[in-house]
């Protein structure tokens, strides 16, 4: 095990110089990964999806698993950000734990499906904020018609303000994810008790022992599985505070601490949410042919009967997505940076550059705008392609949580080149839970793609397969064709020995373990 005497010896040991400021303590980390993950608001705004494919049963156990499954992956990066806490995670992790022979080319895929799932996450927070809006306006004023591209101005708005944000408000970031995290819990008693008061409940066999399939699957189990997009979707993204490794004091420890803590924070508020929710439901048709087109909404009314409560508590959720989203932007942005940094992206040398003004990367910041902005324009096309960014973005994260950690397992048995653990690890229970993770990760990418009702048609088909595959195709051939003569896998910025002398161990990172390159 290794200790290192500062975060900048820890990152040198990775091969990388400090250029980002450190501005991040644990109460910041810990707040923003809340705010991020945001389980309980998530499941509010899907809702209806794990409810149609098996109903309570399924939301109540699928929800379960899903939380045991999302712990072995915090608990598995966990100990890898504890080796090597860096902005580029989980591309980074798969270049220093594979066989040097497909290292560059894994690391470049793996890079590719990371950026391309956080930049539709980014645009599906943007969406569901834009669709809760709609609804609460559908829900107080009977005459307001939500049209498809009033929902894309609200996304281009509202991640135009994160953006500035991210810049022009850098500094104040770690404050506003502190309050966004200690939010997120506030609203969630106030909203749970609520429902708790004011509802009348169902029986006990209604919340545990009902499954319903209104998928049109033959096949229960199928639409069991189905409904796991719902839980998935409400846990992924456990890996946005790694992106800000770079910017966050004492981070070998700081950043699994707050990976692990905020899993099981939000897993147990998210389940007592869900319990206080399926009680409060005793006329489910209602709740699923909602005008306002989002359930949740249905079921505070139901449990409160009250519109202005009602609006109070989706206005919460709202309040939350909204303040994660800045987390996301910053999360992302220093994901395309540290990629850009390694040659990763076309044009890599622009949106690598450091403002010199607030040490931030502006440039990923902006791209990460444009992108979103475009992809929020085929909400005006078509709703149902858009959706499949959902699809996409949990796909994309959970592809990206299964490679590192299948290299990472597979190279605890590699004697030649021994892992050298940082500061936080599971010891024994590493491998066990390694392979729990992957198995978790493995049953989601083939079930998730799955289409969610049938018979298939244009308005309901699961388009996240073929994009995916696009993606994955397209980073291949590009790195075939092109970028191989570039991307070398990450870079190695400084020297083994320049950061040994700060590390109280008598070795550090195997300088084997990152593929070397000219830095730019």
């Amino acid at each position: 095990m290794v200790a290192y005497t500062s975060d900048a010896a820890a990152l040198e040991a990775a091969g990388k110089k400090e250029v980002l400021k450190r501005e991040w303590n644990f109460w910041a980390l810990l707040g923003m990964s809340l705010c991020t993950l945001c389980t309980w608001e998530a499941t509010s705004a899907l809702f209806a999806g794990a409810y149609s494919n098996g109903g309570p049963a399924s939301v109540v156990y699928g929800f379960i698993v899903s939380v045991l499954g999302t712990l072995c992956i915090a608990g598995s990066f966990a100990e890898m950000a504890s080796i090597s806490p860096i902005a580029g995670a989980q591309y980074h992790w798969s270049a220093e734990h594979s066989p040097p022979k497909w290292r560059a080319l894994i690391s470049y895929v793996q890079g590719w499906v990371t950026v391309t799932g956080w930049v539709a996450a980014v645009a599906s927070v943007c969406f569901l904020i834009a669709s809760m809006i709609q609804a609460v306006a559908v829900l107080n004023y009977s005459d307001y018609e939500p049209k498809r591209w009033h929902a894309t101005l609200i996304m281009i708005g509202f991640s135009g303000i994160a953006s500035l944000g991210n810049t022009f408000g850098k500094k104040y970031l770690p404050l506003w994810e502190t309050l966004g995290g200690l939010l997120h819990v506030l609203f969630f008693f106030i909203v749970f008790i609520a429902i708790l008061a004011t509802s009348t409940k169902a029986k006990d066999g209604d919340v545990w022992g009902t499954f319903i399939n209104a998928s049109g699957w033959d096949s229960d189990g199928v639409s069991f599985c189905i409904g796991f997009l719902t839980p998935a979707f409400a846990l992924a993204g456990v890996d946005a505070v790694v992106h800000m490794s770079e910017e966050a004091h004492n981070a070998p420890l700081n950043i699994p601490r707050a990976m692990i803590g905020s899993v099981i924070i939000n897993g147990c508020a998210g389940f007592a949410y869900i319990i206080a929710v399926l009680y409060a439901i005793t006329d489910a048709d209602t709740i699923l042919s909602t005008p306002t087109g989002l359930p949740i909404i249905a079921v505070f009314l139901q449990a409160t009967n009250n519109q202005k409560a009602a609006t109070a508590m989706i206005t919460a959720v709202i309040i939350v997505f909204s303040m994660n989203l800045f987390g996301c932007t910053a999360s992302v942005s220093r994901l395309i940076w540290a990629f850009a940094r390694d040659h990763g992206l076309p044009f890599s040398k622009t949106f690598a550059q450091i403002s010199s003004r607030n040490r931030c990367p502006t440039n990923a910041v902006v791209l990460l705008f444009a992108c979103v902005s475009l992809l929020s324009l085929i909400n005006i096309g078509s709703t149902t392609a858009f959706n499949a960014l959902i699809s996409l973005t949990t796909l994309g994260f959970y592809f990206s949580y299964a490679i590192p950690t299948v290299m990472f397992a597979i190279r605890r048995y590699n004697v030649s080149n021994p892992i050298t653990f940082g500061p936080w690890t599971m010891g024994r229970f590493g491998l066990p839970v390694n392979i729990l993770a992957v198995a978790f990760c493995v049953f989601l990418i083939i079930f998730l793609p799955f289409p969610p009702f049938l018979p298939v048609t244009g308005v309901n088909m699961n388009y996240a397969s073929p994009v995916f595959l696009a993606v994955m195709i397209f980073a291949t051939l590009n790195y075939v064709l092109r970028a191989r003569k570039k991307f070398t896998g990450p870079i190695k910025e400084v020297s083994s020995e320049t950061s040994s002398e700060e590390v109280t161990h008598e070795s550090v990172m195997p300088e084997k373990n990152i593929a070397n390159s000219e830095t730019s």
